[in-house]
């Protein structure tokens, strides 16, 4: 990817996975350093308008499958449920409310066609969000287990566990599923001694260019076992009927799609050219994004290279790192260099990578630099501290002086991630907030923001962060959302029936 200019000299014969040596420079960088990962282009973020995700997909006109279902849930009165599936996506409008499902550039889409504007999420974060809490149901099982004895409610059963996230993984063995032809056609699922779905295929088979969008849409809308719905994915029929056990809040109730028209045509990608991105469009009374709304403005500055003059270059830091030095005031430059960590990630400690000509300590003598100045000796002492004792590190980070030097919101990051990882939401979106606004362009406070969510469940609002992170200009490949793209990587492998 571009590096703003940034060069490469000598060779590079370290793991870029491996942790710096040295006084200062290991804490800094040692939670900072990922091993690269490949990336199969690039992101089509929160701050695209609709015109650049048009262009990003190539957007054009293809075949296309309308169908208009009744969605019938318990004894509610059905709602219609209007579905276009297009060769690489799935958009469906469900009381006013439409989603657009891109495979193609794996996001979701809210589209607002009164409002002309659209929020655009991550597919990697729905689906991030749908593993995180099969791992938790499967904890909370083991947890009512282990103090109350005997069977746990039902939501916790593997089966009905796996229906509600649609991933397998709950049951040590995967569920025997019975399936049984009727004399109409269609086919029964059972699980036990009971019904749990019916499938009824209409005559018309799904046509073969959008066949993987519908299977697409079934496991993303409907929340029915994945054994089920790839019977029903073979087939290769629509349903005219799909019913099935849902449970909510611990009871079962009978759910299911009622097939009332079908129409193939041709047509363009749902999404308008002239929509306008909103990134928390219908967010407004939602408590957890009020800290990231206000701080989105500056986020989508920073990304359009237009915030406090743009970022600073890694030679930036290390000229400014070294004239530090040369006037005496080591605790300034070791700030420096940490916030060229969390701008530049591994690259940023080691002499041999970046750009030549430009004065470049190794972490050895900064070490010894370091330890003789007392302010930057509580720096380190704060971050060695804080696996064992995090409630001294934040003590001693609070109590360094930085109002005479023009980095001190580095501390506020280092603060912000104890914080947050101590449940002090509120405290720690305040040192997000400033850390933010001394520097916008730092790839770990993004990181750090979405981890931050991340411990909320808030995988939509994380997955907002990292993506605005790493549309930074002038990323380096080794900062810290590498993890992420990583991430990113492994979701799309482990659970490829989503992408």
């Amino acid at each position: 990817m571009p590096s703003s200019g940034r060069g490469r000299s000598g060779s590079r014969t370290r793991n870029s996975g491996a942790p710096l040596r040295g006084f200062a420079l290991l804490v800094f960088l040692l939670a900072l350093v990922v091993a690269p990962a490949a990336r199969a282009g690039a992101i089509a973020g929160p701050a695209l308008d609709a015109a650049a995700l048009r262009a990003a997909r190539d957007a054009a006109p293809g075949p296309q499958l309308h169908l208009i279902f009744d969605l019938h849930r318990g004894q509610a009165a059905p709602v219609p449920l209007a579905v276009t599936l297009g060769t690489d996506y799935v958009d469906w409008v469900e009381e006013g409310r439409e989603t657009l499902y891109d495979f193609r550039l794996r996001r979701r889409l809210m589209l607002d066609r009164k409002a002309r504007s659209f929020a655009n999420l991550s597919l990697y974060g729905d689906v991030a969000f749908r593993r995180f809490e099969l791992g938790k149901r499967i904890e909370l099982a083991k947890m009512y287990g282990e103090s109350m004895g005997g069977d746990p409610p039902l939501e916790l059963l593997p089966f009905w566990i796996e229906s509600d996230v649609g991933l397998l993984g709950a049951a040590k063995v995967e569920p025997k599923i019975v399936q049984k032809h009727l004399p109409d056609g269609a086919v029964s699922f059972r699980f036990g001694d009971e019904e749990v779905a019916l499938f009824a295929p209409a005559n018309e088979a799904v046509p073969e260019a959008l066949r993987k969008s519908f299977v697409r849409f079934l496991r993303l809308k409907l929340p029915v076992h994945p054994t089920i719905l790839a019977a029903v994915a073979l087939d290769g029929r629509l349903p005219k009927r799909l019913v099935y056990v849902g449970d909510a809040g611990g009871t079962r109730h009978p759910a299911g799609l009622m097939l009332r028209s079908s129409v193939r045509g041709t047509g363009d990608y749902p999404l308008p050219a002239d929509f306008a991105p909103r990134p928390l469009a219908g967010q407004a009374q939602d408590q957890e994004a009020l800290g990231l709304r206000g701080l989105l403005p500056l986020m989508l500055q920073a990304v359009a290279g237009k915030a406090a003059g743009g970022p600073r270059s890694l030679a930036a830091y290390r000229r400014a790192a070294d004239d530090a030095l040369r006037h005496g005031q080591p605790y300034a430059a070791e700030l420096l260099l940490a916030e060229s960590a969390l701008q530049f990630g591994a690259d940023a400690g080691d002499c041999t990578v970046g750009p030549g000509g430009v004065p470049c300590h190794d972490a050895a003598e900064l070490g010894r630099i370091f330890a003789a100045d007392p302010r930057a000796a509580t720096l380190y002492k704060a971050q060695t501290d804080e696996p064992k004792d995090p409630k001294k590190a934040v003590a001693l980070w609070q109590s360094i002086r930085r109002d005479d030097v023009p980095d001190g919101y580095v501390i506020d990051a280092f603060l912000a991630d104890r914080l947050s990882a101590e449940g002090e939401s509120q405290d720690a979106m305040g040192e997000f907030a400033r850390a933010l606004q001394g520097n916008p362009y730092l790839a770990g406070v993004y990181r750090g923001l979405g981890d931050h969510f991340l411990r909320a469940s808030r995988t939509d609002l994380a997955w907002l962060c990292y993506d605005l992170g790493r549309a930074l200009p002038g990323r380096d490949p080794h900062d810290p959302l590498a993890a992420i793209d990583q991430l990113e990587n492994d979701l799309a492998s482990d659970y490829s029936g989503f992408f």
